[in-house]
């Protein structure tokens, strides 16, 4: 079963709300574009400038595209790990990096929390002030430290696509009782995310999600490319797709990678991970999986008139007694999808 998400109405009520001030509406969808090209741009020739938060042309881009996709992906990680009871005893957030609060502003649909956004640019706190009034329990500060962390017993450490640019967690986020990260799917950012969770684990750090297992992981210590990620499927609004077809980028599918991880151990879940898409080959297909240190893969060998594509990231239940060739686990039924 694939999984799909929209926008949230809310967020999409506050984004046509926002966008009158800027004398555009939902409909705009030429002049919607124009501002998304625009920031694309900007990153490209200088992808390490900070975001021009003051420039009108970004506020549209970032509250007409990229909140809207980033929070359909955080919205699949969140669901993750409300599966697994994550956010269980939990009472503050801090968002480092925050940005535009669309970590925070996702959680916040399902979890009654304290939120603290740490942001340098001051842009991004007027706009969510003035335009998603929903959003309570909130603090803007420009920098922490530990003596910030009032409470790291309950505490979440929260970073969305802000961890790109350092080679490591700050020493605060280390402190806290759970981390929440979510990072572009890129082989290399991925595969940096790989790395970050040995160490926590080094650092008595346990695995909620998206692994099952607490073993090395075998996209990182037996391959060289591979990187672990998530694919979900965006239904995106009308609006959005009439934005879209101005564009050369398409979102029909988002990708995203990501780490749950807590001090307090979770419970023991009896599945394996689908880690990768579908791979056509001669006699058969193959989709990877993990369920511990070995790189595996499941094959649906033609012969059995077996056909069956499993969602990236889905968990499965792996049947007893499968024949295993190599690194092949040869299927002969369908597998359950968890």
């Amino acid at each position: 079963m694939q999984r799909h998400f929209t926008v949230p109405a809310n967020f999409e009520e506050a984004i046509a709300k926002a966008l009158v001030d800027y004398k555009l509406s939902l409909s705009d969808s030429k002049e919607l574009a124009k501002c998304v090209l625009a920031l694309s741009d900007f990153f490209i020739t200088q992808p390490e400038g900070q975001t021009p938060w003051h420039e009108s042309w970004a506020q549209v881009a970032y509250l007409c595209y990229y909140l809207p996709l980033n929070a359909v992906r955080l919205r699949a990680v969140i669901g993750e790990g409300e599966k697994r009871g994550f956010f269980q005893d939990l009472e503050d957030v801090y968002d480092f990096g925050a940005g535009l609060a669309t970590a925070s502003l996702s959680l916040s649909e399902t979890q009654n929390l304290k939120y603290t956004l740490i942001e340098r640019a001051t842009e991004p706190q007027r706009l969510i002030e003035k335009y998603f009034p929903f959003f309570k329990s909130q603090e803007w500060i420009r920098t922490i430290g530990s003596s910030q962390i009032k409470n790291p017993k309950k505490s979440l450490a929260l970073f969305s696509y802000s961890l790109t640019e350092l080679s490591d967690l700050p020493a605060w986020a280390y402190e806290c009782e759970a981390l929440m990260i979510a990072e572009p799917s890129t082989q290399q950012d991925g595969r940096k995310l790989m790395e970050l969770r040995a160490k926590l684990l080094e650092k008595g750090f346990h695995v909620w999600a998206p692994c099952t297992h607490e073993g090395p992981c075998p996209l990182l210590t037996q391959s060289k490319t591979d990187w672990c990620h998530d694919r979900i499927h965006f239904d995106a609004p009308k609006w959005f797709l009439n934005m879209e077809e101005q564009l050369p980028m398409k979102n029909r599918t988002l990708t995203t990678s990501y780490l749950l991880m807590r001090k307090t151990k979770p419970e023991a879940i009896a599945a394996a991970r689908v880690v990768g898409d579908t791979l056509k080959e001669k006699g058969k297909d193959r989709q990877m999986i993990c369920r511990g240190s070995d790189r595996e893969f499941l094959a649906w060998m033609h012969k059995f008139k077996i056909q069956q594509e499993i969602p990236r990231g889905a968990l499965i239940e792996i049947p007893e007694g499968l024949q295993k060739v190599s690194n092949e686990l040869r299927v002969q039924q369908e597998i359950i999808v968890l």
